[in-house]
């Protein structure tokens, strides 16, 4: 099972740098046994922007 990224009910969110809406929030990384082996920033409007990307890549014209 993969590391889990996890966030608070309880952080309070900040404004992200690269979008500029306050969605940025300190991450806690959990292996499976729910050891916490560290923390990251997410931007939760940017990380759903680019999940959504992956999943439909624009589509290039013909040319």
């Amino acid at each position: 099972m993969p590391i889990r990224v996890l966030i608070s009910h309880e952080s309070t969110a900040i404004p992200c740098e690269k979008c500029g809406y306050p969605t940025l929030h300190v991450a806690h990384l959990v292996t499976p046994e729910g050891q916490c082996i560290g923390r990251k920033l997410v931007c939760t409007l940017c990380q759903e922007r680019e999940s959504q990307e992956q999943e439909a890549p624009e589509k290039l014209p013909a040319g």
